[in-house]
């Protein structure tokens, strides 16, 4: 691995100290509270408390002793937490703000120094039109940083989007249930069918970046368009209302049929925003919103 420059060590401490601040002050007990672990295990036994739960008491060990006793338990905690991030051509589009790649590098962060707090394992996908990357789950903070390090240093080969491919390829090296954080734009097609497979193995959260030049085209005249994943300029009349308009609605219909399409697999996108102030305040109200309907 080639050393890394000043810069990107500064940039990889910058988002360390910015992420692991909002998860300690702003979603602490938020993520424990949602993901559960695989159940519970046996503890202890130790001697019967006013208010304990008289099925739990250890009939043998009460017998044997004359003094009831109780068996406790505690949370297998550990979970499996897979980060997947879109870095298509996409994904460097940013016009306020950051870039979207930039701004997933940033909720991958958070959600990595989550799953690590809880004592969880945590793994990453990087993907294009094929999965470009793949770093096994393991615990720790240095782990972690090497996952924000593959994600700032990724330079893709591929250009386009394939979410059906990546979502595949989880599904044969992830066999075991894990949480699945889906970080991209959704400018693909046709990934419903591994979306499905996907959200019923795995407890799947999709995370939706998107820039504001993607919902509303302003009055800039007349504006060239260059299509980063499949290379074509188009011209656009920005000056004319009804262009403008045009461009709005068609926008507007494509995110509804993306959340649609997530809704129908059971699957809740939380969308985050490049002109966001706070990266974590839609997430923190979906695990809020997810903890209360259990």
């Amino acid at each position: 691995m080639a050393a890394l420059s000043r810069e990107l060590l500064a940039e990889i401490r910058r988002i360390e100290i910015v992420t692991r601040r909002l998860v300690n002050q702003q979603m602490a007990g938020q993520y424990h509270s949602v993901f559960k672990g695989r159940g519970m295990s046996f503890d202890e036994v130790r001697a019967y408390l006013p208010g304990d739960d008289p099925r739990t008491i250890d009939w043998n060990v009460t017998a044997r002793t004359g003094e009831p006793y109780v068996k406790t338990y505690v949370e297998e905690r550990e979970l499996t937490v897979l980060i997947m991030v879109d870095m298509s051509g996409s994904m460097a589009f940013g016009t306020v703000g950051d870039e979207k790649r930039r701004v997933a590098a940033r909720l991958a962060a958070m959600m990595a120094f989550s799953a690590i707090k809880n004592g969880d394992r945590v793994g990453l996908v990087a993907f294009t039109d094929t999965v470009e990357i793949y770093v096994p789950p393991k615990k720790g903070r240095k782990h972690v940083l090497r996952l924000i390090d593959e994600i700032l240093r990724f330079d893709p080969v591929g250009e386009g989007t394939d979410l059906g491919e990546a979502l595949s390829f989880v599904a044969k090296v992830q066999r075991r249930s894990a949480v699945v954080f889906l970080i991209s734009d959704f400018l693909d097609e046709g990934y419903e069918r591994p979306l499905h497979v996907a959200a019923k193995r795995h407890d799947l959260v999709p995370l939706t970046v998107v820039d504001p030049a993607e919902e509303a085209l302003p009055d800039l005249g007349l504006v060239f368009f260059e299509d980063a994943e499949g290379g074509g300029l188009y011209a656009l009349d920005a000056g004319r209302a009804g262009v403008r308009r045009g461009y709005d609605r068609a926008q507007a219909e494509r995110r509804a049929a993306r959340d649609g399409d997530l809704k129908r697999y059971g699957v809740t996108p939380i969308e985050v925003r490049t002109d966001a102030r706070d990266y974590a305040a839609p997430l923190v109200k979906y695990f809020k919103v997810r903890a209360r309907r259990g």
